[in-house]
């Protein structure tokens, strides 16, 4: 896969675990909102909220490690903390 790709789907998947966020939090105020008829599906709602929000931070972690690891961004680090940089002088 291109790193070009892999930068593009990781920015998707950060988009995606950020809405999953989003989705938690509503799921949860609704079922703590919820009556007593309306609390059971409430919680499969949320549980099933947190499945999916699971599901998209695995996605971006393991996108976001494989972006970590490309060569220019090795680079931007190095630039960004020069004192870092391989070689660089105390």
């Amino acid at each position: 896969m291109k790193r070009h790709n892999t930068v593009d789907l990781a920015l998707d998947a950060y988009v995606a675990w950020r809405e999953e966020c989003a989705a938690v939090r509503a799921a949860y105020l609704t079922w703590t909102c919820a009556g007593a008829a309306e609390a059971a599906p409430a919680c499969d709602a949320y549980a099933a909220a947190l499945d999916r929000e699971e599901l998209a931070a695995t996605l971006y972690a393991d996108l976001a490690r494989r972006v970590g690891h490309a060569p220019e961004f090795d680079l931007a680090r190095q630039l960004s903390n020069p004192a870092a940089a391989p070689g660089a002088q105390s």
